[in-house]
């Protein structure tokens, strides 16, 4: 019996001792961990927001915890850094304090010693107007939006007042309760004025200011344009060419070339021509009518949407045929030889109008100012039906009108002096650096002697940039269009990658193959720099060889060398991170671009995004579609859609129809006032075989 108790009484012992030393959770102090989170790990808060933090403690069955505010670093906290509740509730201060980053500590009420720390910066709230400035034409409507931030805050605004000379008599306009602002039938006598956007979030009345300007018409002066698409009898067509637009709506004159599948027309645009605007500020018409005779047909009707900086995109929309192109503002300052100075490289694709199979060409030239290309060697890549040739011998010379317009031929001395006749058109730009570079259109005029017929753009390459391994050393966007191995369905696809400047890039991408989607693929591969912005690259999974010429550092022109997709796009310099739901807010244009086949519907779109919340944002809006029969003013409605860090994310119609699109943010926010400027997506609903690629911009 002694022995027994004895035994207890140890037993006993044993079981008070590891108790005390567990702190009463009945394991080793020493293995408990705290763990403090946010909602969507935030780590920046708004003046007099609140900001709710969690704490998890593991390693103890008393999870309860101390919640302690101190300056970042450990300093002692006054009243400016806000207040913690003990459930971890953080209200920031009226005004960030200084230095803006406090820190959040959980403690561990089982043991003292184990606690986590979290820093979060108090930033002021910012309300950004856009568009802005903008310019709204006479008797027209505006959307207008003001994000707000940091993106957590409540994206909720009070519109007005307009702030100018003579507004208070209405001569303004007027701006309603959602930002809709309507200009007046006549230019304010007071010239350009203000208009605000105030926070809810109160105190202060945090206030955006956006700068408008009526003016009498939003497209007058010079315009190049450039277009794909087919006829009623889906044969393939491509236009190039310019015009001058008057402020009534009227166009002063203009000149096209044109390809279809009876060879090349040049001919003149008649002052019968003409433009109007619906009641939106970014969306009309433009009608072009040309000589009797000169062209294959005499009048084709786009629908076209802007961009605040005027320049747009646009669908045909008649009867003629139907396809998609871009019309951009040109510079007059450009329109002669001594502006086509330097390096340049060129993307262009279309059609073998004597096969009918997909062309693409890509390649690099150096003009001298005064008509002469070379004497530096040029460089030539063309994807033919799936027969692909390289140069790297290309002379030649060109010659740019008074009038934006002129002429180029590329001599490819590798294949026999082989010659390659253009039509281009200048844009604009300038030949200093990659900020605004020169920028032109260009279409080909002999197709019909074995050559295919293709448009495309232009673009001054940087001169600040080496061309070597390291131009590949950060984030980019591409996107690629293509055809299946029938030749009568699409392939698009678009990839995030990034690049180590040493030759080696990973990336991810989503594609839809004529109906068979692909979703967040990665691939891993090596790229190698052959001279003058020229790269090798193999692209996708599994991989298909491409050419790319840059035109800046993760800039520049894709072209399939390996496969009967023939494969043409773009690639444009990406953050790769950082980017918000907050900063889809706003008005963007969107249409498609060169569909590759015929059986591709086109849309020009109004839109409009809202965040509602830091994981979801409202599109609303209308567009024109042709598929190919006309479809105009259909509303479009899409109440939830996403935006990860990563800048990828979904758009959901539910109307005009039910289509999910994958979308692919641009921009690096920032460095664009916080907020995306562009983003390009593609519907990955597995019946649409012919899939296009949408691109938006603010």
């Amino acid at each position: 019996m002694m022995k027994n108790l004895l035994f207890v009484v140890a037993l006993l012992s044993v079981a008070l001792w590891t108790g005390c030393a567990t702190g009463g959770g009945g394991h080793t102090g020493a293995k408990i961990t705290v763990t403090v989170s946010t909602p969507q790990n935030q780590n920046v808060v708004g003046v007099t927001l609140t900001l709710q933090f969690t704490a998890v403690v593991s390693g103890t069955d008393n999870t309860a915890v101390t919640w302690s505010l101190t300056q970042s670093g450990g300093g002692a906290c006054t009243v400016a850094c806000g207040t913690l509740s003990s459930s971890g509730l953080y209200t920031a201060p009226s005004t960030p304090p200084s230095p803006a980053k406090v820190d959040i500590t959980a403690t561990s009420v089982a043991n003292p010693t184990k606690s986590d720390t979290v820093e979060i910066t108090v930033l002021p709230i910012t309300v950004t107007v856009t568009p802005g400035p903008a310019l709204v034409g006479v008797g027209l409507q505006q959307q207008f939006s003001a994000p707000v931030t940091p993106d957590a805050a409540p994206q909720t605004v009070t519109w007005g007042p307009l702030s100018g000379a003579n507004c208070p008599a209405n001569d303004c306009g007027t701006v309603d309760a959602s930002g809709l602002y309507t200009a007046p039938d006549l230019i304010p006598s007071g010239g350009s004025f203000s208009l605000e956007a105030t926070s809810t979030i109160d105190p202060p009345n945090w206030i955006g200011v956006g700068n408008v300007t009526v003016v009498s018409s939003r497209m007058s002066g010079p315009y190049a344009f450039r277009f794909s698409g087919y006829d009623s009898t889906n044969k393939p067509v491509a236009i190039a060419g310019g015009f001058v637009a008057n402020s009534n709506g009227t166009i002063a004159s203009g000149v096209q070339d044109e390809l279809t599948p009876a060879g090349h027309n040049r001919c003149a645009i008649l002052s019968s021509s003409s433009y109007a605007f619906n009641t939106q500020n970014n969306h009309g018409t433009l009608t072009l009518k040309t000589s009797s005779g000169a062209c294959s047909v005499n009048a084709r009707t786009y629908n076209f949407v802007l961009n605040a900086n005027g320049d747009g995109q646009m669908i045909e929309f008649d009867a003629v045929g139907r396809g998609s192109g871009r019309v951009s503002l040109a510079s007059k300052s450009a329109f002669n030889n001594g502006a086509l100075t330097g390096g340049f490289a060129f993307g262009l694709s279309g059609t073998d109008i004597l096969t009918g199979k997909r062309a693409g060409s890509a390649g690099f030239f150096v003009a001298d100012g005064a008509g002469n290309i070379g004497p530096s060697k040029g460089l030539l890549d063309i994807n033919d039906g799936a027969v692909a040739t390289s140069s790297s011998n290309v002379t030649g010379s060109y010659n740019i009108l008074s009038d934006g317009s002129g002429t180029m031929t590329l001599v490819d001395n590798d294949h026999g002096a082989a010659t390659y006749q253009f039509a281009i058109y200048v844009v604009g730009g300038k030949t200093t650096n990659a900020t605004n570079p020169l920028t032109l259109y260009m279409i080909s005029t002999d197709p019909l002697a074995n050559k295919p017929a293709v448009v495309g753009t232009i673009v001054f390459q940087d001169k600040t940039q080496t061309f070597d391994k390291s131009a590949l050393n950060s984030f980019s966007l591409s996107n690629l269009t293509g055809v299946d191995s029938t030749g009568s369905h699409t392939q698009v696809s678009l990839t995030t990658a990034s690049g180590d400047g040493n030759g080696n890039i990973s990336a991810s991408y989503d594609a839809n193959n004529a109906g068979t989607i692909v979703a967040a693929k990665t691939f891993t591969s090596t790229y190698s720099a052959t001279g003058s912005g020229r790269y090798t690259v193999d692209w996708l999974s599994p991989a298909v060889h491409f050419v790319l010429y840059l035109t800046a550092a993760n800039r520049g022109f894709l072209l399939d060398q390996s496969s009967t997709a023939v494969y043409t796009g773009t690639m444009d310099q990406q953050t790769g991170s950082g980017f918000a739901v907050s900063e889809m807010s706003g008005t963007f244009d969107a249409a498609t671009g060169s569909s590759g086949v015929s059986g591709s519907s086109q849309v020009a779109i109004n839109l409009l995004m809202t965040a509602d919340s830091l994981t979801n944002f409202k599109v609303a809006g209308t567009q024109d579609e042709t598929d190919p029969v006309q479809h105009q003013g259909q509303t479009v409605t899409a109440p939830t859609n996403t935006m990860t860090s990563a800048g990828t994310g979904t758009i959901t119609l539910t109307a005009p129809a039910a289509t999910k699109y994958v979308i692919y943010a641009l921009d690096n926010p920032s460095k664009q006032a916080f907020l995306i400027q562009h983003f390009e997506m593609i519907d990955v609903d597995p019946a649409n075989m012919n899939p296009t690629i949408i691109f938006a911009e603010r």
